[in-house]
């Protein structure tokens, strides 16, 4: 640290300190510096960390599912394996079953596993150090572009192809506003993925901001004292640190809730392919 650095307040270190973590936070970023990206025509490829992260998510869900398969009983012994359970008894009871009203347990795999690789995702970017793959538009686009070529292909095969496009349309409406009512119905179709994958990038990239910010705050306090920035901000230091357990312990639970609330719309949208209005 410089001798100018050395004689600044903790909130005037603060934006320099949040400048670097949001940096840090960058899409194509490795270890906070940029990777070298490869083209391909138009586009760019860089294996970044957080493709790292959700390369790693998918294997612990893969391996969890292995495990759990191993330990299944009529009378599952051990807490984990009874808490595993727990958490697909309520996916398949208040998700599938409260969303599909007709051969829910169809879907109930896929419904299963983009919960469960959300969650594990978003722990994971909880963890010290690690990013979670959802904090990056571009990884919950596509979690949100394969829940929508999904419903449309269940839906094709359900209906038809005529009749799926038939049905995007109300049942019982006057003929003169079919027209208007088709474009306003596609339009909120086509737009699905949009809000899908922005709502959870949005939570997520926010939380870890948030998280952050009162993890530095906390670190540039308790540092205080040691650079002779006076008593007062070290008093402060535990308040930040207090809050900072407070925010981990929200988001541990925001955690889970946009997990459910993804997997909840994905289960709406696959009743709505399948359905009849």
């Amino acid at each position: 640290m410089s001798a100018e650095a050395a004689g600044l307040s903790p909130m005037e270190k603060l934006v320099p300190e949040v400048s670097h973590y949001i940096k840090m936070l960058d899409p194509l970023s490795v270890s906070g510096s940029r990777a070298n990206p490869v083209k391909l025509g138009w586009n760019e490829f860089a294996l970044s960390t957080y493709m790292i992260f959700f390369i790693i998510a998918l294997i612990l869900v893969v391996a969890v599912v292995f495990w759990a398969k191993k330990r299944m009983a009529p009378v599952p012994k051990g807490r984990a394996i009874n808490a595993f359970e727990a958490v697909v008894d309520f996916v398949r009871n208040n998700i599938v079953g409260g969303c599909i009203k007709h051969d829910g347990e169809k879907y109930t795999p896929f419904i299963l596993t983009v919960f469960f690789f959300i969650l594990v995702s978003n722990l994971i970017g909880l963890i010290p150090g690690c990013k979670p793959s959802t904090g990056t538009v571009g990884a919950t686009f596509s979690l949100a572009i394969i829940v929508f070529a999904y419903f449309t292909v269940t839906g094709v095969v359900k209906k038809g192809g005529f009749g799926y496009i038939k049905a995007i349309v109300p049942h019982g409406l006057p003929k003169a506003i079919v027209p208007l009512i088709f474009v306003i119905e596609l339009a909120s179709m086509l737009l699905r993925p949009i809000t899908l994958g922005l709502r959870l990038f949005a939570n997520m990239y926010a939380g870890h901001i948030i998280l952050g910010i009162f993890a530095i705050l906390t670190k540039l306090f308790i540092l205080a004292p040691f650079q002779h920035q006076g008593v007062l901000n070290a008093l402060v230091s535990p308040v930040w640190f207090l809050l900072l357990v407070l925010m981990y312990t929200l988001e541990v639970a925001i955690a889970g809730i946009q997990a459910y609330v993804f997997t909840l719309l994905t289960a709406v949208y696959i009743d709505g392919a399948i359905g009849e209005h």
